[in-house]
């Protein structure tokens, strides 16, 4: 599956792969020197397979079979 496609399906629901944040004062008389951050989101295009594994908002799952001492050379293949 492509990354770019997962990266426009995560988008288009507005969640997180690997946004630029940046800095702002906060909206508020209340809290002078309150900042909030704002999220920019990357085009989709620009996203690789290593951005889902580096994100801080998404959980990499490893197989259970390598747990268990799978060992793909000692399968049969035709």
């Amino acid at each position: 599956i492509c990354s770019t496609l997962i990266a426009q399906a995560f988008q288009s629901i507005r969640y997180p792969i690997l946004p630029q944040v940046s800095l702002r004062a906060a909206q508020g008389a209340d809290c002078p020197d309150c900042v909030e951050e704002v999220f920019r989101l990357r085009h989709h295009s620009l996203f690789t397979p290593r951005d889902f594994d580096v994100s801080p908002y998404f959980q990499v799952i490893k197989p259970a079979t390598l747990d268990a001492g799978f060992d793909y050379k000692s399968l049969h293949w035709e």
